[in-house]
């Protein structure tokens, strides 16, 4: 990328690659104020205001619990901009597991934002649902982060995934979950999600933050 195109980047946006993807529809890197983001067709996928969103919840967490954790999940990897924020602003070196099942958007993140060269990461290409299901595994912390574009998998919002999701946290331990509400039937379905794991986990903070994102942080006992 030459230093005027990133220049002209602070003026308007600079497609730099677009991709097919048969999970995500098209993929494109884009460079916005000098930076690279991933995008789909209508939502940032990593490295733009998700990224700024998760940084909220993981400070939201606060630094103590943080650092008691020693190891982390993330369902969802995209193009990695958790792992990076993870590694870089909270200086968290521990093992990160991160599940994502669209290969090309991974490709992405490997040949712009060099994830394939993260240290202490084992990437898995699975289904994040079949991943939770059937791991004997368990976490500190399990991120969820699991778009379709601008879709939210309707297996989100069921009780089997947030008892797969509890069982794989370790005691004490935390997910933090992302989800889009730029409606008000998506107003009322996290309202019901809230109810839905008031009988499952301890604790459920719920944050909003980037205009159309709602984070839940929910701790089990």
């Amino acid at each position: 990328m030459t230093r005027l195109k990133k220049l002209i980047s602070y003026l308007y946006p600079i497609r730099v690659k677009q991709i097919p993807s048969s999970r995500s529809g098209q993929l494109e890197i884009t460079m916005v104020n000098g930076k690279l983001l991933i995008d789909a067709e209508h939502v940032n996928y990593s490295y733009g205001n998700l990224q700024k969103a998760l940084k909220k919840g993981l400070t939201a967490i606060g630094e103590t619990k943080l650092n008691s954790f020693k190891n982390i999940l993330v369902l969802g990897v995209a193009g990695g901009s958790v792992i990076e924020t993870i590694r870089r602003d909270f200086k968290l070196h521990i093992p990160i597991t991160g599940v994502e099942i669209d290969a090309d958007v991974i490709g992405l993140a490997n040949e712009y934002f060099n994830l394939d060269k993260a240290q202490n990461l084992d990437l898995k290409i699975d289904d994040a649902f079949d991943y939770i299901s059937n791991t004997k595994d368990t976490f500190d912390l399990i991120i969820v982060d699991i778009f379709n574009d601008e879709q939210m998998p309707d297996n989100l919002f069921n009780k089997v995934f947030w008892v797969d999701i509890y069982k794989t946290l370790n005691s004490n331990g935390v997910c933090l979950f992302n989800s889009i509400v730029s409606s008000n039937r998506e107003i009322e379905r996290n309202q019901q999600l809230h109810k839905l794991n008031k009988g499952i986990f301890k604790s459920i903070q719920r944050i909003k933050t980037q205009k159309i994102n709602e984070l839940f942080i929910l701790e089990r006992d």
